[in-house]
């Protein structure tokens, strides 16, 4: 898909990723964000949506996750591994100070990048038309 590139990412005015780390996180952060999206700009052509303020919000929405997967190294459900909400062995018990896939993630995507969707109704699931017949009911 290559939505967006580092000029993109710098463009709409984010910083924390150099060059290489976007080459290398944008595939993720887009695939992430197009199943999220009901693979919305795959049906429609992005450089053509009537309303420029989503088509900015989606390539937003993957900068957010590509600064998301940056910062903690989670770029999909299976990456952060045999993490544990508590243990306990005896009088041991353990328990993170926070669970990062349960606390930032909202179906697998960042909370920055879903509420950036969810207010441009690129989240929206129901029926628009006799044309397009929605994959989740």
């Amino acid at each position: 898909m290559d939505l967006i590139t580092y000029q993109d990412y710098q463009g709409l005015g984010y910083t924390a990723a150099s060059e290489v780390d976007v080459k290398a996180m944008a595939g993720k952060a887009e695939r992430a964000i197009a199943a999220i999206t009901d693979y919305y700009y795959e049906d429609h052509a992005i450089n053509q949506d009537p309303w420029p303020a989503r088509a900015k919000a989606y390539n937003r929405a993957i900068c957010e996750q590509i600064d998301f997967i940056k910062a903690t190294g989670i770029g999909s459900s299976y990456d952060n591994g045999d993490d544990f909400k508590s243990v306990s062995i005896g009088r041991l018990s353990l328990t993170p100070s926070s669970d990062v896939k349960s606390d930032s993630l909202i179906h697998g995507v960042c909370k920055e990048a879903y509420a950036l969707l969810a207010h441009y109704g690129l989240l929206y699931r129901g029926r628009g038309s006799a044309v397009y017949a929605a994959t989740h009911f």
